[in-house]
């Protein structure tokens, strides 16, 4: 008779950090898997005549879906399979491995994949004194006299579409470049041919469009791009015209112009006052993507497949969903953009794998350094996933704690921890948008320490996985 010796386990170490096992259960392996799957389900069904547990197998096998039971034996046979292999290999999971079951057939049959996750192995480059250049958007008379007049014409309410006179991180990558570059600046006055091609886009989308860009656009630092281009929104920051003009009670034609002399001065000064933290914003934003991208490129970071292949999935999932809202498939999205369904499952598999490189590096920054979370840190970090998922704080906190899980607030808190930590060490100088380093900045560091934007977190798409 056979016995579970007759499993058959093939292993192949796919990095440093991911183990792959294909493994060929035993026939009593599959068959205790069935004959437990159907008690199990005997004990839920009741069937008349029958105490709990006790029907006939061949009665449940009638009451009970093929592919319900599959799956439910499957778990079984898998659950023990799994852990013989681990044990029989001397391997310890760093956490739960991804298993694809191959085949499954009743009492004949079980084959599976195991991805198995090991621990992230990192090598931190130097972390101290990264060097990094701060944009500088001067803000004119004529700016502001601009924005008021937008706001007595009656500006549109923002709808989260990047227009002109947004602020945005956009990262361009040629047909012939590696890498690519981040170009920062306000819409309408960036290179006309970027403009056309960014209006329109929102956060974290992706596309491929024909690109003509001059080898001297700010901050490219790159030959000339003529062709096919990548492009993907990093960020965008939008003066809102409409709701601070409500805010000062000058959204209504003529408002402004109503006031007295004196509050119209107030009023512009306020304007000003926001217009000059929009740029800040984004400034912020860029010295802070600077800092991670040099550290990273900096740094030897190996992590399971398990870990970033779930944030892809996730993020993909979002984008497939959003995608059906509007009648389209993934697929009939991805082409909209340019793209095939197979370039942008690779395009976003490969940004989830910097997404989660970045936090396990900042895990470890936080552990070296001996930093400590506070209750501000925390309150501040729950404050701006609220406004990021527009709920209340308060309910967010209760919802946390009522799933007793509050790991995506502890990963953010961190890593927004880490990186104040960064800017607070790094070397920062001012330039023009976007542009190469130029004279050092006397409170620079400090200024961007203080002002570094959440956009700078982890997405949401790393809250399951990017936690090592």
């Amino acid at each position: 008779m056979p016995t579970v010796l007759d499993m058959k386990v093939t292993r192949e170490d796919l990095n440093p950090c991911t183990i792959k096992l294909d493994v060929v259960c035993s026939p009593d392996q599959v068959e205790n898997g069935y004959r437990r799957a159907y008690k199990d389900y005997a004990k839920q069904i009741r069937v008349p005549g029958f105490r709990p547990g006790q029907a006939p197998r061949a009665m449940i096998a009638k009451m009970v879906p093929q592919e319900d039971l599959n799956n439910h034996a499957a778990e079984i046979i898998v659950g023990s399979a799994l852990q013989k292999a681990l044990t029989d290999e001397k391997i310890q999971p760093h956490d739960s491995p991804s298993v694809n079951v191959t085949k499954i057939e009743e009492d004949k049959e079980c084959e599976f994949t195991a991805k198995v996750p090991l621990a992230p192995q990192v090598e931190i480059g130097d972390y101290k004194g990264i060097e990094a250049s701060k944009p500088q958007f001067d803000l004119t008379d004529a700016d502001v006299d601009a924005a008021l007049a937008a706001i007595d014409k009656g500006a549109e309410p923002v709808d989260g579409s990047v227009r002109a006179g947004d602020f945005v991180i956009v990262h361009v990558k040629g047909e012939k470049e590696d890498e690519g570059t981040n170009i920062v600046g306000e819409v309408g006055k960036l290179d006309p041919a970027l403009d056309a091609a960014v209006t329109g886009m929102r956060s974290e989308e992706v596309k491929v469009v024909d690109l003509t860009l001059p080898a001297n656009v700010a901050g490219s630092g790159n030959a000339a791009i003529k062709g096919k281009a990548r492009l993907l929104l990093k960020s965008s920051t939008s003066p809102a015209l409409a709701e601070i003009g409500n805010a000062l009670k000058i959204g209504t034609k003529g408002a402004f112009k109503a006031l007295e002399k004196e509050r119209q001065g107030e009023a512009k000064e306020a304007l000003k006052n926001h217009l000059t933290r929009i740029r800040e914003s984004i400034a912020n934003e860029f010295v802070t993507e600077t800092i991670q991208t040099k550290l990273l490129a900096a740094s030897t970071v190996h992590v399971p497949d398990t870990m970033w292949e779930a944030v892809a999935n996730q993020r993909l999932q979002e984008l497939n969903n959003e995608a059906n809202r509007g009648g389209k498939s993934l697929k009939d999205s991805s082409e909209e953009r340019g793209m095939t369904l197979e370039e942008a499952i690779a395009f976003w598999q490969a940004e989830a794998k910097v997404q989660v490189q970045r936090a396990v590096i900042a895990r470890e920054i936080f552990a070296k350094e001996k930093l400590r979370l506070s209750n501000e840190d925390l309150n501040q970090t729950l404050i701006s996933m609220a406004m990021e998922y527009n709920v209340h704080p308060q309910a967010l906190a209760e919802a946390m704690q009522k799933n007793k899980n509050f790991q995506e607030l502890e990963i953010r808190a961190v890593f927004r921890k880490v990186l104040d930590f960064l800017l607070e060490n790094a070397t920062i100088s001012e330039g023009s948008a976007g542009a190469a380093p130029a004279k050092k900045a006397k409170t620079a560091k400090k200024e961007v320490a203080e002002e570094a934007v959440e956009t700078d977190k982890p997405k949401k798409t790393t809250k399951k996985k990017a936690d090592a």
